[in-house]
């Protein structure tokens, strides 16, 4: 994923990381390093999704950090990043760093955060879908502000920032915003924000919801074609040539 060309089709991995300690994730990127993939993940979350629940699971934006150090040319990020669970105004601060750090090779996957049961276990407030779509839109706008302005003022709905110096700014002066969702009020914030879309994996409703994307865009006088599509799998697609090419065609 990158700055590319858009008929280029590209391919990253997700890794996640429960159950899997540092050496086995290092290995993993390693391989996608090596073998000529575009770019690797992780996810967001603060313990297990699987059935034990106390298995290993390693922070996500601390983990990319160290990622960042341990890859040269693989784009990076976390698939996607849950609004909620923290300040987005701090968020950023540490998305900028990685961007730092990798020099330039950040995504940053936003999210409007979904595990309630994960934010009850760390006592995060978990409001109502609507309003954690709201913000979303707000820490995006507020995100655009802090990287293009030397001091921020903000005052929205949710989040609030007073004259905030912000330094330094991404490499690039703009780091790709991949947002994830298959909400119609969500893909308006696609169509004002986004580089990337993240559609889910069921090409039905991505074919409806990137119709409907298009449309979101030339509302506001958007080009369409400025944000590229992306698919996740979370099944099991390289478990044949043949999979995968019927994989990718049934997106086609």
């Amino acid at each position: 994923m990158g700055e590319r060309p858009q008929d280029r089709l590209e391919f990253g991995i997700v890794t996640g990381q429960h159950r899997r300690p540092l050496s086995m994730i290092e290995e993993h990127w390693r391989f996608a390093e090596e073998t000529g993939w575009d770019s690797a993940w992780l996810f967001d979350h603060f313990f297990s999704l699987g059935e034990d629940d106390t298995d290993i699971c390693l922070e996500g934006w601390t983990l990319l950090a160290a990622m960042a150090v341990r890859t040269e040319r693989l784009r990076l990020g976390l698939m996607v990043t849950g609004n909620t669970h923290r300040n987005p105004a701090i968020m950023f601060k540490q998305a900028v760093t990685v961007d730092q750090i990798s020099g330039g090779r950040l995504i940053l996957g936003m999210g409007a955060g979904w595990n309630e049961r994960e934010h009850a276990a760390y006592g995060i407030p978990f409001p109502p879908a609507g309003e954690r779509v709201d913000r979303v839109g707000e820490a995006l706008a507020l995100m655009r502000q802090l990287e293009t302005q030397e001091r921020t003022t903000f005052a929205g709905q949710h989040y609030a920032l007073e004259n905030a110096p912000f330094a330094p700014k991404p490499v690039g002066g703009h780091i790709p915003v991949l947002i994830g969702t298959a909400g119609k009020r969500m893909l308006r914030h696609v169509a004002r924000y986004a580089d990337f879309w993240d559609g889910g994996e069921d090409p039905e409703a991505f074919a409806a919801n990137g119709a409907r994307l298009v449309d979101y865009c030339r509302e506001i006088g958007r080009d369409p074609s400025e944000i590229r599509w992306v698919i996740s799998a979370y099944a099991k697609p390289l478990a044949s040539v043949d999979t995968f090419r019927q994989h990718v065609t049934d997106y086609a």
